[in-house]
């Protein structure tokens, strides 16, 4: 599991933990490292987005002062 992966197949392996997880028969052990891995898969997703929001603003100079943007603006 590496950040080297893109976002939908982070994505795609937390859905497929998560539909283990609601499974009756996952034992607690094994129930335990499924939600840990499932922890690092989400955080890889946040930090991908967080990464995905800031490469979407843009820098602006108004009246001398600069700011950040969105880049749809």
């Amino acid at each position: 599991m590496g950040n080297n992966k893109k976002f939908i197949e982070l994505m795609s392996e937390l859905e497929n933990i998560v539909s283990e997880l609601e499974k009756d028969d996952l034992d607690i052990e094994e129930g335990l490292i499924k939600f840990e891995k499932g922890l690092k898969l989400f955080r890889l997703c946040q930090e991908k987005l967080n990464n995905i929001e800031a490469k979407t603003k843009v820098l602006k100079e108004e009246n001398g002062e600069f700011f950040l943007s969105d880049l749809e603006d």
